[in-house]
This record gives C-alpha cells, structure tokens and sequence, in this order.
C-alpha cells in the first residue's frame, strides 16, 4: 500500500443479522427514489450506529479517570454494546429490503479526549456533546420516526432503539446534574465556552438535511428521510430541550447557541461550507421563532 492511501475497511455484518430476521411489510409501494433513501438510510444508520460505540468507550474511559460513581461507569459501558446491537438492528432492516449488510466504514475522525480539562470537566464536556446534544436529539429524531413506523416490525426496531438512546441520553444529564455542582466558577465559563463548539458541531452534522428532498408518508413509514422535516426536529429539540435545559443547569447556553449561528453564518458567506450555511439560515429562523 503506498504512503498515504487508506485501506478500505468493510462493516459485514451478515453473519449476526442472519441470526434472526424482521418483518418490515409489504414494500411494493414504494417508488424506486424511495426505496433507494430507505435503503441509504438504514445502511448510513448500519455504520454510524457501530462507529457510535467508540464514543462510549471513551466516555467509559474518562468516567474511571474522574472517579464517578459507579452506575455512570455501567451506563457508559451499556451504551457500547447497545449502539453495536443498533448496528445490527439497521442491518436486519436493510437485509428485510433486499439488500445485504455491508458497508464501507468511512475514515473516522478522532474521539474528543478533553485533554485540556481536568477529569471532572473532561467528563462534563462529554455529559454535554453526548448526552445534552447529539442523544437527546436522537430521542426525538427516533421517537418520530417511530410515530410514523408502517409495520409492526419496523416500530419493534425503532422502540429498542429509541429506549437505548433515551438511556443514553438520561446519562448525560444525570451527570450534569450530579457533577455541575462541584466545579468552580472558572471551569464553569470554560464549560460555557466550550457549549459554542459542541452546537456548531450539531449545527455543521444536521445541516444536510435542509438539501435533503421531502418525502412521502409511505416512504417514511420504510425509513427514507424527510430532510426538511428532521431539521425542524432537530432545531425544535435544540432550542427546546437542549438549550434551556443546559441553561437551567447555570450555563451560558442562550448566549452560546447564539455565537454558533454567527459562526456558521460566517463561514457561508466565506462562501466554504454551502450546506451548513443553508442550515444556518433556516436555524436563524427556526431560532427567532422560538424566541432567540
């Protein structure tokens, strides 16, 4: 292999979701442009689900580091396994479609460690990227999708998902509230600062969905996204949720989301990132709706 040049890294997980099988309907209906979203759907959610336990495992890590008690440490090492077994549950769905459960693992980019932080604040910057943001979002982006489920199989999938993403969630703010009041003023700022790079980053991973066509209730009953419908979750659960529950907490969490916009609003007219400056404006939006 020359220098430079990646391997490339298969996901096969045939093996395991032969072990049992889903019953997703009658999908007949579906046009060939909805078939093929749901397809890609399933078989993205298939790899980010298993990329997703590393998280986990890092957050495991930090936890031991910072002494918390030891429920938090069993959590995180739950959410491994779970976001595996998730995997393997998109990739039931994806064999129920017709198609096998393989992918390409893209190159995955670099767990946060937190390096600058002490334990304690390492391990709230987690309790706030994970838990605060990016699961509690996956609560409401599965929890509607589940409303919309058009079997029974499929709502069986998305209820195990949903309960995990929901623990997984519990976890990031059980800790804020067990760990908040213990650090002091100083690492509470740095906390509030750090909140603008985690919602840009939430902000920059969302955003593609405002380019993402709409799509048919049939399609969506099978999993073919409508773009413009989970940004409105995601915004929904951002400026509902997330904000102010971090901002009850004693965090600059107003001032922050409003410092995000301004950045990737600021890039889109540098004119580099197209798509995160699309979700920017309809976040604007989206903002000042909810009162920002």
């Amino acid at each position: 292999m020359g220098a430079g040049r990646r391997e490339t890294v298969v996901l096969d997980l045939r093996e395991e979701v032969g072990r049992e099988g889903v019953d997703i309907g009658e999908t007949g209906g579906l046009s060939a442009e909805e078939r093929g979203a749901a397809v890609r759907n399933w078989r993205d959610r298939m790899v980010s689900e298993h990329a997703s336990a590393r998280v986990f495992a890092g957050m495991f890590d930090r936890l031991l580091r910072a002494g918390v008690k030891r429920r938090y440490l069993e959590m995180a090492r739950a959410g491994i396994e779970e976001e595996m077994e998730h995997a393997v549950l998109c990739g039931r769905v994806l064999a129920a479609l017709g198609e096998e459960a393989v992918a390409e693992m893209p190159e995955l980019p670099q767990v946060e460690r937190h390096e600058d932080a002490s334990p304690i604040e390492a391990v709230l910057r987690d309790a706030i990227s994970i838990g605060a943001c990016s699961e509690t979002v996956a609560v409401a982006l599965v929890g509607a999708e589940r409303e919309q489920a058009g079997s029974e199989g499929l709502r069986r999938v998305l209820d195990r998902i949903l309960k995990d993403e929901i623990g997984h969630a519990r976890l990031g703010w059980k800790l804020l509230d067990e760990l908040l009041p213990r650090v002091n003023a100083g690492e509470r700022r740095r906390l509030s600062a750090y909140l603008v790079a985690a919602f840009e980053h939430q902000i920059a991973f969302h955003s593609p969905f405002v380019d993402w066509p709409a799509m048919s209730d049939r399609g969506v009953a099978f999993g073919a996204p409508d773009g413009p419908a989970n940004f409105r979750v995601f915004v929904e659960t951002m400026t509902g949720v997330t904000v102010p529950g971090l901002a009850q907490r004693g965090l600059l969490a107003e001032t922050a989301w409003g410092l995000a916009l301004e950045g990737v609003q600021a890039r889109a007219r540098e004119g580099g990132q197209a798509k995160v400056g699309n979700g920017g404006r309809a976040l604007g939006c989206g903002v000042g709706l909810a009162g920002g």
